[in-house]
């Protein structure tokens, strides 16, 4: 906890510092989102298709070096989540084009759907994952493919050895104001 908690004061910290750098950008995009379960040697992954929107607050704090939390909105079949990225970026820029890479952590949470609320199989609403990707830019535009691992058990009163992951592959377009 203590860990965390020193990591969220170098990020004030560091949004703070940067503040004249700051931007704010809208981005949008189509997502995978697979479930996968594991069981002993038995692996299934069940994937659907869907949306995200949202913005993040892009505050420079030197040498291409960045930090960007966001809010974003994803809807898959009949999943509402909330996703809640801090991700350190790198770039560099080639005049009006720009190339990145970006990576951190990142808290989903659950808001509705089917998955939270079926009395045989029920599915956590929180969950902690890591977020990477990259990013080509033209002026205010750009384009992004990223991938959010879930770490924990989405499994409420899962079974000894009986795991289900949540991931989501995502590709979209950013707008920065």
């Amino acid at each position: 906890m203590k860990k965390i908690v020193s990591l969220a004061v170098v990020l004030a910290a560091m949004l703070f510092i940067g503040k004249a750098n700051a931007q704010i950008s809208i981005h949008a995009g189509y997502q995978n989102y697979s479930l996968k379960s594991e069981f002993g040697s038995l692996n299934k992954t069940k994937s659907e298709g869907g949306f995200y929107a949202g913005l993040s607050y892009n505050t420079e704090v030197g040498a291409g070096l960045g930090v960007a939390p966001g809010l974003y909105f994803s809807y898959v079949e009949d999943i509402i989540d909330i996703r809640v990225p801090i991700l350190l970026n790198w770039g560099i820029n080639f005049g009006e084009i720009g190339v990145g890479v970006f990576a951190g952590p990142n808290i989903n949470i659950g808001l509705a759907g089917d998955a939270y609320t079926d009395e045989l199989v029920k599915k956590n609403r929180f969950d902690l994952g890591v977020t990477f990707g990259g990013k080509v830019s033209y002026q205010s535009i750009s384009v992004e493919v990223g991938y959010n691992l879930g770490l924990l058990n989405q499994l409420k009163d899962a079974p000894d050895g009986y795991t289900l992951k949540a991931n989501q592959f995502f590709v979209g377009v950013g707008y920065t104001l």
